[in-house]
């Protein structure tokens, strides 16, 4: 086990001695400017190409484990272990963990962030002759979504925040959203209420367009609506999906780590790259690809930077102007809409 985490920590001194911008001033910058994309690409190669595809209670999904754990440690986040067994969608018992890092806060509103580092299993193409011609590693579904939780991490250990964040890395997605459904369920009533929005980050590194949602049901939907906001004063294109058959406009199904948090009545804002004007009741990732995700063609070629990057923003600035504004509480005990009560400032004029 030392042998492995000493590996571990060359690799990662590696990555980011290689891939991490130094920034002279960093106290000075704005959130932001901060990101580059780059941080989040190295954690998805280093996820993909030397742990590799991470099948849940497998020792790949332990070694990501142990990776994103000693991430966090690096930063300085206190870190925990969540471990929990379930059984899958497909009968089976499994064994796994969710990684915890806590920012805390001065005051009791908490804002969730959560990915999962699990992937589904190796899906391999092959051309007319046999040869293999791709080979997936789950880069996109999932090592994306860790990738841009980790840097918008780093970036944020840096500064001083009011309220608390959670980064939750989960185990056990792909075989019927273990993780979330095991942390959602230990949360207490308090922490229930106390926690102002969990944003889900799932498939953002391929796709055609740039998405926030909220759940189904999730109404009005105000951590989705903020997100836009921030998107649009930063000039990003990012989208939500439409009124269709299916779903109400700014919503998406029942799929991912946001729906046990959803369930418990807290605000959701759940991002992916994806392309809805191909198919509106549901959406299709590519327009030349089609499908990415589940596919042999999930791996690190489809993997862009500059959409990392992009999230990495909108989610950093989302999490950081929450983390800064005490919102007032409703009589429900929830708390109150964050777009009644928070300033929406351009790219420029985003505080430190």
């Amino acid at each position: 086990m030392k042998e492995k985490y000493i590996g571990i920590l060359a690799l990662v001194l590696t990555i980011f001695l290689f891939h991490t911008p130094v920034l002279a001033n960093q106290s000075s910058l704005q959130v932001p400017e901060q990101i580059t994309g780059e941080s989040a690409y190295a954690h998805v190669s280093y996820l993909t190409e030397v742990i590799g595809v991470r099948e849940t209670g497998t020792e790949a999904e332990i070694d990501a484990m142990d990776y994103v754990a000693l991430q966090f440690e690096l930063m300085g986040y206190d870190v925990e272990i969540q471990p929990f067994s379930f059984v899958g969608w497909d009968g089976v018992t499994y064994e796994s963990s969710n990684v915890i890092a806590t920012k805390e806060g001065k005051f009791d509103q908490t804002v969730i962030v959560g990915a999962h580092y699990d992937s589904v299993d190796e899906r391999i193409c092959y051309n007319d002759e046999g040869e293999i011609t791709d080979k997936s590693t789950g880069a996109g579904d999932n090592a994306s979504g860790v990738g841009v939780m980790l840097e918008v991490a780093e970036v944020l250990a840096k500064y001083k925040t009011l309220g608390t964040i959670k980064f939750i890395a989960f185990g056990g997605e792909e075989k019927g959203l273990g993780g979330s459904i095991s942390y959602a369920g230990q949360m207490t009533e308090k922490e229930i209420n106390n926690t102002v929005t969990m944003i889900d980050l799932d498939s953002v590194g391929a796709g055609d367009f740039f998405y926030v949602y909220s759940g189904l049901d999730d109404n009005p939907g105000w951590a989705r609506d903020l997100a836009l906001k921030i998107g649009q004063r930063m000039g990003y294109d990012l989208r939500t999906s439409p009124q269709s058959e299916y779903f109400d406009y700014g919503t998406t199904g029942d799929w991912s780590d946001h729906v046990p948090f959803k369930n418990l009545g807290i605000p959701i804002a759940y991002f992916e790259w994806m392309n809805w004007d191909i198919e509106p009741d549901g959406g299709i990732e590519t327009e030349e690809f089609g499908w990415i995700m589940h596919e042999c063609l999930d791996n690190l070629s489809f993997i862009h930077i500059g959409k990392l990057e992009m999230t990495a923003d909108v989610v950093g600035s989302l999490v950081f102007q929450l983390s800064k504004t005490k919102l007032p509480k409703s009589v429900k005990g929830k708390i109150a809409k964050g777009n009644k009560y928070i300033s929406i400032q351009k790219r420029k004029d985003l505080p430190n």
